[in-house]
């Protein structure tokens, strides 16, 4: 897209936020994050205000919150000022950011293309320079996605370190909370507020799963490796020993069943307002078997076992974010179902062992920007976000 016909901030700001939640708050002056500010995707309970989840039927029907989430609350009360809610995918199923109830926010990077979802306009928002940062969820890639989208960091915490009291539930045993910022520093100092000051962490051991890169399309798979090798010293490792295909037929009736315990009723009450997708992915959850569930549940288990003991308290894994470039922005349902199963390949594996993982800035292909994954042991966030710190600029890198 040309300077001419750029989206300006009020474009962005229109597309990144909702208008049910705009009202600035701020609950003290002092803190360590007093000079800063942040968004909430509109997942999170904001007290006096209702959460749309993406959905118009939520937006008027729902119940106004009578608490803030504790994940919200603790930002505030470091003094960072929360500057409106975010937009989402509708339920938070989606991977691109396309909502055809509230719009679909501007990618500021790319902006013919979708900003990645569902921590959709918490991501347009932070690439924007519109807040410092923003909290969203993260359940098969919901921040680690529109961060490689978007040019951006963002970070998904270890499953049931932070509360998801006050959130949506979608995928209850996948949920997580997270964050996305411009630099890790950022990263970090959000991280200290909810975790309390980093212990030095022990130098990593990188791992560098090589069969992870046969699964990005080629132009992608190619201009990633190099820079994962320039990272540091690595082991590479076959990450799938068990085939790709095993590790996507443990996360899906687990993460579909979960849908449909958690908003099957809620999706299927007559009259709901729903779009295509959301209404084909709800109708999908319904059909999951009991002995489906009842299969993936030891194997998630084992999966998890053998990579905790593959990481050790040291180790860090390297893998693409996503398989290609951001849709764009009139990519009909089709192509985001088939898009949707291939990055699902590299997001279920820190979804299903329940562990952290940090998304870079890595490079651009084709005027859009591509992100580098770390995964490291449970409880590890201090350690990825100092890798990130050390590294720098990873897209300054150039390569013969």
């Amino acid at each position: 897209m040309d300077a001419a016909n750029a989206p300006s901030a009020d474009d962005i700001r229109r597309l990144a936020f909702v208008d049910h939640g705009r009202t600035p708050l701020r609950l003290t002056e002092a803190g360590q994050l007093a000079d800063l500010s942040f968004a909430v995707k509109d997942l999170f309970d904001i007290a006096g205000y209702r959460s749309a989840w993406g959905n118009p039927d939520q937006l008027r029907d729902g119940a106004i919150a009578v608490a803030t989430a504790p994940s919200v609350l603790v930002p505030l009360a470091a003094g960072a000022t929360m500057i409106g809610k975010t937009n989402t995918d509708e339920v938070a199923c989606g991977m691109f950011g396309m909502n055809p109830h509230f719009g679909i926010p501007i990618n500021p990077k790319a902006p013919d293309r979708v900003p990645g979802g569902s921590s959709s306009g918490s991501a347009s928002a932070v690439a924007a320079g519109l807040c410092d940062f923003a909290l969203g969820t993260d359940t098969g890639g919901s921040i680690r996605v529109p961060a490689s989208f978007c040019g951006i960091y963002g970070l998904r915490t270890t499953y049931g370190r932070l509360s998801a009291a006050g959130v949506m539930a979608m995928a209850p045993s996948f949920d997580t909370v997270g964050w996305l910022a411009n630099d890790p520093k950022t990263l970090r100092r959000v991280a200290e507020c909810y975790f309390g000051p980093a212990r030095k962490p022990k130098p990593p051991r990188f791992l560098l799963a090589r069969d992870a890169f046969e699964i990005p399309e080629d132009a992608i798979g190619q201009a990633l490796l190099p820079i994962a090798r320039a990272i540091g010293e690595a082991k590479e490792i076959t990450l799938y020993d068990e085939g790709v295909e095993f590790w996507l037929d443990t996360f899906r009736p687990l993460q579909l069943h979960d849908l449909w315990s958690t908003l099957g009723g809620w999706g299927t009450t007559p009259g709901r307002t729903l779009s295509q997708a959301v209404d084909e992915r709800i109708k999908l959850a319904s059909t999951v078997k009991p002995e489906a569930v009842a299969t993936a549940v030891p194997r998630r288990e084992a999966l998890t076992d053998r990579l905790l003991d593959l990481l050790g308290d040291d180790g860090v894994i390297i893998i693409p974010t996503a398989h290609d470039l951001p849709p764009r922005r009139d990519a009909p349902v089709s192509a985001q179902i088939a898009f949707r199963e291939k990055t699902l390949a590299l997001t279920c594996v820190a979804s299903l062992t329940r562990l952290p993982q940090i998304a870079i800035p890595a490079t651009s292909v084709d005027g859009c920007p591509v992100g580098l994954s770390l995964i490291g042991s449970p409880r590890s966030e201090a350690q990825l976000i100092a890798v990130a710190e050390q590294l720098g600029d990873l897209t300054k890198l150039r390569f013969r």
